[in-house]
C-alpha cells in the first residue's frame, strides 16, 4: 500500500515511472521534457496521508508548495474559541502553501491521499519552464486563503452496513444503475480488492465518474479502508433490525463530518429516523419498490438534488401552489423542501408527497371553508386562540415527525428567547408548522423547552440561505411577498370617537390584523432582499394586490402563481438536468 506518512525523495530508478504516471497528467508538468523532469527529481518529495490524518511533517522548507496527486485534502482554519472550519477542499492537481509555517491552518486528509512537496528549488525550475501557468497557480494558491468554504463534487462513496447480516450489495447496485442512467460511468469495488496497491485504486477512480466502495461489516479492515477512500460515507440500516447505539465511524467523523444514513423500509412506511439522532448529517428514506427514492438519492449524493424554498405571505402563499404546479408540469423534481409560515405548510405537504390536486383540496378546505384565524379571544396574548390552526395542522399531518417525511424538509421560526432563527429538523411536524406560522399578536406563540417561538417570517421570510447550507444542486425559490402598498390617508387616531374610527376603517384604514401582519414581517425585508440572490431561479408572482389575510383569494393566487411561473419557464427555460456530462446545470434568472 501507499507509504503513508513517510516522505520519499525520488531516486533516479523511480523517476521515469513516477513522472510519467503521476505528474505528466497535471497542467503544471504537462509538456516538460524528461530532462526537465529529471532536474526536478532532487527537489520533489512524495508522501502519503491516510484519510482522517492531519499533515504534521518536520523538516519542510519555507516557501515550499504542496500539490495533491490523489485523494482529497481539507484546509481547516481557526474561527475562534478553539474551533476550526473547513475552508476549502483540494482535489488532485490543487496546490497549497505548506502549513508548517502557519499555525492557523491545518491540512487534513478527507480520504487516503498522495501529495508531493515542491521545494523552492523545484518552483524556480517550473517558473522558468512554464512562467505563465506558474503565475496562474501562484495566484490561485494566494486567493484560496480568502475564499469562502468550498466543497468539491463527491466522486467516491463508502457504503457501510450497520447491522449484522445486512449487505451493502443491493443498494450499491441500485445506486450504480441510477447513476449510469444519468450518464455516469460507475464502478463498484468490494472486499476482493483489499490487497490492491494504492495505485490500483487511483487508476480505477480515474477511469470512472463515480465509485462505490462496498463495505462488508462495520469495523473490518476493509470497511475502514473504504471509509478512508471515500469523499462521502453512507451508512446503511434497515428499520426491521435493532439499530446500533455506539458511534458509527469511530473518530473519522470528527474530521470529515458525520456520515449520511440510508434507512431501508421493507414495509414502505418511513419511520425511526430519530433513533440515530445527531450521529448522522442527514438521512434518506428508501422504500421497497419505490425507484423514485433511489433516483432521488442518486441526485442527492452527486450534487444534483433540486432544493425548493417557499416564503411566507399569508393568503399570498397560495400562489406557491401555482408555481409548484408549473414546475411539476416541466418535470422538475423536488428533492429538498423548506419554507416559512404558509410556505412551510405547502412545502410540508410536498415533502409528505401530496399531489398538487390533494394539496389544493386540503388547503381550500382548511383556509377558505374553515378560516383558522376566526377563533377570537381577549387580546391578552393574541387576537385568536390558535386552536383552530393547531387542529387543522394535526388533522392533516397527524403524528408524523419531520425526520420521517419521505423527502427532506425544514421550516424556520423566530426564537423570541434568544433572538435567533430556529431551524426545525426533527420532532412533530404539526408543531413545527404551528411555530413557523405563529404571527406575533395574531396567533399565540409556541413554547418549546423554555423558548418562545413565533412566525419565522419575523426574521427571515425567504430562507434560501438555510437551504443553501445543504449539499444540493440547483436551488429554486418562490417569493410571494410582493411590494406592499401600505399607504393611508392622514387621520388623528387620538382625536376621534371609536365610531369615527369604524367609519375611517370602512374608508380604507388598515385593520389591527393588517397592522400586526405588516409589523410582524417588516423586520425581515432587508434579510429577504439580501438572500434572494442565493437562489438559482427565483419566482415572484405579482400578488401585491391580494391581502395576506384574504383567504377567499385562494383561486386567484394559484392562477397568478401558475401564470407567472409558466411564463418564466417559457421565457428563460429551466435547464435543470441530471445528466452527468452536463453537470448540475443552474441558470440565474
Amino acid at each position: 500500500m501507499l507509504p503513508f506518512l513517510s516522505a520519499l525523495r525520488l531516486s533516479e530508478s523511480l523517476l521515469d515511472r513516477f513522472l510519467a504516471e503521476k505528474l505528466s497528467g497535471f497542467p503544471l508538468f504537462d509538456g516538460l521534457s524528461i530532462s526537465a523532469l529529471r532536474r526536478l527529481a532532487p527537489f520533489v518529495v512524495w508522501f502519503g496521508l491516510p484519510g482522517g490524518s492531519r499533515l504534521c511533517r518536520q523538516g519542510g522548507e519555507e516557501g515550499a508548495l504542496l500539490m495533491v496527486l490523489t485523494g482529497t485534502i481539507g484546509i481547516f482554519r481557526d474561527v475562534g474559541e478553539e474551533k476550526r472550519r473547513l475552508a476549502a477542499e483540494l482535489s488532485p492537481g490543487a496546490v497549497v502553501a505548506d502549513p508548517a509555517f502557519d499555525r492557523s491552518v491545518d491540512l487534513i486528509a478527507l480520504r487516503d491521499s498522495e501529495l508531493i512537496e515542491l521545494t523552492p528549488a523545484a518552483l524556480e525550475i517550473l517558473a522558468v519552464k512554464k512562467p505563465r501557468l506558474f503565475l496562474e497557480v501562484m495566484k490561485e494558491t494566494a486567493a484560496r486563503g480568502a475564499a469562502k468554504p468550498v466543497r468539491s463534487r463527491p466522486k467516491t462513496f463508502a457504503l457501510v452496513p450497520l447491522q449484522e447480516g445486512l449487505s451493502a450489495h443491493p443498494i450499491a447496485e441500485r445506486l450504480a444503475m441510477a447513476l449510469d442512467d444519468m450518464g455516469a460511468l460507475t464502478g463498484v469495488v468490494d472486499a476482493s480488492a483489499a490487497g490492491r496497491q494504492a495505485e490500483w485504486f487511483a487508476n480505477f477512480e480515474s477511469a470512472h465518474d463515480a465509485v462505490f466502495y462496498r463495505g462488508d461489516v462495520p469495523d473490518s479492515a476493509w470497511t475502514r479502508l473504504c471509509i478512508r477512500q471515500a469523499d462521502r460515507v453512507l451508512v446503511i440500516a434497515t428499520v426491521d433490525r435493532p439499530l446500533p447505539r455506539k458511534p458509527l465511524l469511530g473518530g473519522k467523523e470528527r474530521v470529515c463530518g458525520l456520515p449520511e444514513l440510508i434507512l431501508l423500509h421493507p414495509s414502505g412506511v418511513p419511520r425511526d429516523a430519530v433513533i440515530l439522532g445527531e450521529r448522522v448529517e442527514t438521512h434518506h428514506h428508501i422504500r421497497e419498490n419505490r425507484p423514485d427514492d433511489i433516483r432521488r438519492l442518486a441526485r442527492c449524493i452527486s450534487g444534483r438534488a433540486v432544493g425548493l424554498v417557499l416564503g411566507g405571505g399569508g393568503a399570498r402563499g397560495f400562489g406557491h401552489i401555482g408555481v409548484v404546479k408549473a414546475l411539476a408540469e416541466a418535470g422538475v423534481p423536488f428533492d429538498y423542501l423548506g419554507g416559512v409560515s404558509m410556505g412551510a405548510i405547502i412545502a410540508a405537504g410536498l415533502a409528505a408527497e401530496w399531489s398538487i390536486e390533494e394539496l389544493t383540496v386540503r388547503l381550500r378546505e382548511s383556509f377558505v371553508r374553515r378560516n383558522p384565524l376566526s377563533d377570537y379571544t381577549l387580546p391578552l396574548i393574541s387576537l385568536v386562540k390558535g386552536r383552530r390552526m393547531s387542529k387543522l395542522l394535526t388533522r392533516h399531518f397527524g403524528r408524523v415527525r419531520i425526520e420521517d417525511l419521505p423527502k427532506p424538509f425544514f421550516c424556520i421560526s423566530a426564537d423570541l428567547t434568544t433572538g435567533h432563527v430556529h431551524e426545525h429538523l426533527q420532532g412533530p411536524l404539526w408543531r413545527a408548522l404551528r411555530s413557523s406560522a405563529a404571527l406575533p399578536g395574531i396567533v399565540p406563540p409556541v413554547t418549546s423547552r423554555g423558548h418562545l417561538l413565533v412566525d419565522g417570517g419575523v426574521m427571515n421570510n425567504l430562507p434560501v440561505d438555510v437551504m443553501r447550507r445543504r449539499r444540493i444542486g440547483p436551488l429554486l425559490a418562490s417569493d410571494v411577498t410582493g411590494e406592499n402598498d401600505f399607504s393611508v390617508r392622514d387621520t388623528r387616531y387620538g382625536e376621534h370617537h371609536s365610531l369615527k374610527l369604524i367609519w375611517q376603517r370602512m374608508r380604507g384604514m388598515p385593520s389591527i390584523f393588517d397592522i400586526l401582519m405588516r409589523t410582524g414581517t417588516m423586520g425581515s425585508e432587508a434579510q429577504r432582499r439580501l438572500v434572494r440572490d442565493e437562489a438559482d431561479f427565483l419566482f415572484e408572482p405579482p400578488l401585491a394586490g391580494i391581502n395576506p389575510l384574504d383567504w377567499k383569494s385562494f383561486d386567484r393566487a394559484i392562477a397568478e402563481g401558475y401564470d407567472h411561473a409558466r411564463a418564466m419557464i417559457d421565457r428563460h427555460g429551466l435547464p435543470l438536468t441530471d445528466r452527468w456530462s452536463d453537470g448540475p446545470a443552474v441558470v440565474k434568472r
